[in-house]
């Protein structure tokens, strides 16, 4: 899988990937570090796949759980429910990914929140402390401001992610474009002046740019993409 990340994240990533590949050498030498991971951003710019690649490159198994499907109307069955999913987490070496991650880490002092609710961000606060040493923690979250102060405490890495820069979003084009047939691919200008015109899109919404530019590009007999066939 090709990911396209900037700079100062995809160094962030590749540590983090190097730490979780060598946490049996860092338990042996009596280092205690958490290995776990907040990412935080706009909705679409890659989160959960970095989560996909970071499970590809460290080859555990991802657990990808949505908070917010957790959440049930009793409660008490949320707390359970949290409880069962690190259970099961804990019984095999994987990467447990707690997408929509601000459905239940809520900040505890939110007035509109019910004491019940208080319970259960404490229930999985202590959930993710009795995590076992060489288990991987990921997290994802769009509202990084709702987030509770003390969740923030429980991971070594947070990272935010934010919509790429232009150099980036042409990198992205030319992973997305990948193979298909594109007259544009090897010019430069155009490549940067449709980077602009994306200034706003997401890494997901041009992935659904240009696959709805490919399925045009088929329908019509033309089978090559170009630059107006994107834009238009």
């Amino acid at each position: 899988t090709k990911i396209v990340l900037e700079d100062l994240v995809d160094k962030q990533v590749t540590n983090f990937i190097d730490l979780v590949n060598k946490r049996a050498e860092l338990l042996n030498a009596g280092v205690d570090i958490r290995l776990s991971m907040l990412l935080y951003g706009a909705p679409g710019c890659g989160k959960t796949s970095i989560a996909h690649y970071i499970s590809e490159k460290t080859g555990l198994p991802l657990l990808v759980i949505r908070l917010d499907s957790l959440v049930s109307s009793l409660l008490g069955n949320t707390a359970k429910n949290i409880r069962k999913i690190f259970e099961f987490a804990e019984g095999r070496p994987c990467i447990l990914f707690l997408d929509e991650f601000d459905a239940i880490a809520k900040a505890r002092d939110d007035v509109h929140e019910l004491g019940e609710l208080k319970r259960v961000i404490n229930s999985l606060l202590q959930n993710i402390d009795s995590m076992s040493p060489d288990s991987v923690l990921m997290a994802a979250t769009n509202h990084p401001e709702l987030l509770d102060k003390a969740v923030w405490r429980r991971f070594q890495t947070t990272i935010e992610i934010g919509n790429p820069n232009s150099d980036i979003k042409q990198q992205i084009l030319r992973t997305q474009i990948g193979d298909y047939s594109c007259e544009f691919i090897n010019d430069n200008k155009q490549l940067g002046t449709l980077a602009t015109l994306l200034e706003k899109a997401s890494p997901a919404d041009m992935y659904t740019i240009i696959n709805t530019a490919k399925a045009k590009s088929v329908l019509t007999g033309k089978n090559t993409l170009t630059f107006a066939g994107v834009v238009m």
